[in-house]
């Protein structure tokens, strides 16, 4: 779904299939012109503490600055990823408060439209893809204590008392979006944060490791008990409540107790 001021500029620019992409970006910031609208500069370069993208076109309108993409071939996984990627860069740089817009010969796709807009719930996580490293939980974990305090304005720590502040407030932001996607890192992120407070609370502490038993996720694992924390985050984030995060780590760590 595009919103109106994606539609305004996308009005009358045709992008044709398969056509170079140099030739097209051109084109298009040559009739955006013709239309009265300010280019700023072709070939934007972003910079951001986890990256840069070169976005085609950066626009300036009234209300502020417009970055856009231009995209001539078809939506496969790789064009999909980089340019949510692209809107991860864009909303952690000095051009946050941009509008990102993508002009496409093919429909953009669901999840693309939605981490383009800058609603809560797209922008928490595309921090959390700059900042989490999916091959070592203990940074995951600490990309979401991070983010969770830029963006909630919180002090979490690794206590099983934040975990239903974390329930209540994840709830909150994804409730509020009637088109919600979402993205790897959430559910990655989120359950580190809930695995690492595990992990630090037992005695002993448990030890991250890899399981081809547990499908290569990263799972804690004690003497006797593994726990799959990241399993538990994806059935929260589909089912709610009913599958909640702060009820798993207390009964992980009441099991351990009773070992």
């Amino acid at each position: 779904m595009q919103d109106a001021d994606a539609a305004g500029i996308a009005e009358g620019i045709r992008i044709e299939p398969g056509a170079p992409r140099p030739a097209t970006i051109l084109r298009v910031a040559g009739e955006l012109e013709e239309r009265g609208e300010e280019i700023v500069e072709l070939f934007k370069d972003v910079d951001s503490p986890h990256g840069s993208f070169v976005f085609p076109i950066h626009m300036r309108r009234e209300d502020g600055d417009v970055m856009i993409e231009v995209v001539t071939g078809e939506w496969d996984e790789e064009t999909r990823e980089q340019t949510i990627r692209a809107a991860s860069i864009l909303r952690e740089s000095d051009f946050s408060e941009a509008e990102m817009q993508v002009l496409s010969a093919h429909p953009v796709p669901r999840d693309v439209s939605f981490f383009t807009r800058r609603t809560p719930a797209a922008v928490f996580q595309l921090g959390l893809l700059g900042r989490h490293n999916p091959d070592d939980p203990r940074s995951s974990a600490e990309a979401f204590r991070e983010t969770a305090g830029r963006y909630w304005g919180i002090e979490l720590d690794y206590t099983p008392e934040s975990l239903p502040l974390v329930e209540e407030l994840l709830l909150s932001a994804l409730e509020e979006e009637p088109d919600l996607q979402t993205i790897e890192a959430l559910p990655l992120c989120l359950g580190c944060y809930v695995g690492e407070t595990i992990r630090t609370r037992a005695e002993p502490p448990g030890e991250w490791s890899s399981d081809p038993e547990w499908g290569d996720r990263h799972v804690v694992a004690f003497e006797r008990f593994t726990a799959d924390p990241i399993g538990q985050a994806r059935q929260f984030l589909d089912s709610g409540p009913e599958d909640s995060i702060a009820f798993y780590g207390r009964y992980v760590l009441e099991e351990l107790e009773g070992e």
